[in-house]
């Protein structure tokens, strides 16, 4: 009816040759604004657009939540970046952008700046074998996401696939016992997807935590796991041409690193992660390639190894040693999944949290973690975080010249780099400087501060949070943070 009557207006008025008065909504003439970040070496560098109708006259912005354009802080307090597209910024806190056209329509957008980054590791320790109900699993995360928010800490790191198995629905992993108390049993909700959401709410960034190798610990029986285990499945039918895609060494069960359909289907996992959550992250830890000794060239994948080096002598190529072999197994995996993870959503960040012994790493026989490759190269990860597990005075590896030694190889600096804090530690008789220390926590990450090149920080791990013999150290920690 409305519309009938519009048109009959405009005709009557069309008639008479009166004009209409043209209305243009706000929409089209309020300059719109949008902003992104990204952070590097403890700077945030905010890059901005602005679309409008008119010409843009100016565009400043201040370190405030502002939603009124007309605002007295911008003429007070505004920083002029006119005819910029990005400015940087070194303190963490929301940033408000205002654009004004020539005609004085102004637009504004705001957005929160962490230049730090500060992560809580929480492992499968942290959850009951025993699993939970639904109403239960929703209140331990809330309590311990709300903990993770009162420590001044800006993400939550989560274990949701440790042994093979997962947090979630998944195609090609069994439900962990850790949400439903028993290997394969659906425990009619999605963990995953509660925990991602709890975090968003609180202003955590979630990044999920795999394990890609590693299927059990001081076991080899797969009659142990659920009927649905590939490694079951694997091991326990009458095809033997998949017979080795699962190792047994040192009593424990791995995927085999060395075969290409074993990487694919770690790979579909960590696709199905990023296709079905808003994941901010994906994380792997520092467990690859067991540690061998002196027969690491007859162990394990060896096997793979000897047909790989026939292939390449029969076709007249040369072939690699069966360490760089190894590495180029970890390093395929690596990159295969920050490829598909750019597919997929390349705004989720990949990352490697690797023991902090970095010549260890380069050994011939153990992890075969490449991490020159990593720190130096694009395509492989988006930040590094190494395990710093020592004190200040330590013999081998102490604190700040192994930092020192781990930034040597950063070499790619699109790489971030964050340090892996051992919480667990403090109070401790591990060393004497941990148990005498009670600042040595704050001081770890205040050294990292002061190097100018350490993006943030990881602590390991949630529990240690409230441990009596941590708690001394930890409350230091804490105050040094909120500061």
């Amino acid at each position: 009816m409305w519309k009938r009557f519009v048109a009959f207006a405009i005709v009557f008025c069309t008639t008479l040759g009166l004009v209409l008065p043209v209305s243009v909504s706000a929409a089209n003439v309020t300059p719109v604004v949008t902003a992104t970040y990204s952070v590097e070496d403890q700077v945030a560098m905010i890059e901005y657009s602005v679309k409008s109708t008119y010409k843009i006259k100016s565009v400043m912005y201040v370190k405030d939540k502002i939603t009124d354009p007309e605002s007295t802080v911008f003429k007070k307090n505004g920083i002029s970046v006119t005819g910029y597209r990005s400015f940087p910024v070194t303190e963490s806190g929301v940033y408000t952008i205002l654009a004004e056209d020539t005609k004085g329509n102004k637009g504004l957008t705001t957005i929160s700046v962490t230049t730090e980054f500060r992560a809580v590791w929480i492992s499968y320790l942290e959850f009951s074998s025993a699993g939970y109900t639904e109403a239960a699993f929703k209140k331990h995360v809330n309590q311990m996401f709300d903990n993770v928010v009162s420590m001044n800490m800006t993400a939550v790191v989560v274990q949701v696939r440790p042994f093979g198995d997962a947090f979630y629905p998944s195609k090609y992993f069994p439900w962990s016992k850790y949400v439903s108390g028993e290997q394969g049993k659906n425990p009619g909700y999605d963990p995953l997807a509660y925990m991602v959401e709890a975090a968003h709410e609180r202003g955590l960034e979630f990044h999920a935590w795999l394990n890609p190798y590693r299927v059990t610990t001081n076991s080899t029986d797969v009659t142990t796991l659920a009927s649905t285990n590939l490694a079951r499945k694997w091991l326990t039918d009458k095809s033997a041409y998949n017979d080795r895609y699962i190792l047994s060494y040192g009593g424990n069960l791995y995927f085999n690193p060395a075969i290409s359909a074993v990487q694919g289907t770690i790979v579909k996992g960590v696709k199905e992660i990023v296709q079905n959550y808003d994941v901010d992250g994906i994380h792997l830890d520092d467990y690859f390639y067991p540690t061998f000794g002196n027969n690491y060239a007859k162990e394990f994948d060896a096997a793979e190894y000897e047909k790989y080096k026939a292939n390449c002598v029969k076709k007249g190529n040369s072939y690699l040693s069966i360490a760089d072999w190894r590495r180029n197994n970890v390093n395929t995996l690596v990159k295969n999944i920050y490829t598909v993870i750019q597919k997929v959503n390349s705004d989720v960040q990949f990352g490697i949290s690797p023991a902090g012994y970095y010549d260890k790493l380069m050994m011939d026989d153990r992890y075969y973690v490449d991490i020159e490759t990593w720190l130096s190269k694009d395509g492989y990860v988006d930040y590094i975080c190494p395990q710093i597990y020592w004190s200040f005075s330590h013999t081998t590896y102490p604190f700040k010249e192994t930092l020192e030694k781990w930034m040597e190889y950063r070499t790619n600096s699109s790489v971030k780099f964050y340090i892996g804090i051992p919480v667990y530690k403090a109070g401790s008789d591990s060393e004497t400087e941990f148990k005498n220390n009670q600042n040595i926590l704050s001081e770890m990450v205040q050294c990292g501060r002061e190097s100018g090149s350490v993006d943030g920080y990881m602590f390991f791990r949630y529990a240690y949070f409230y441990n009596s013999a941590t708690k001394k150290a930890v409350n230091k920690l804490l105050t040094y943070l909120a500061d």
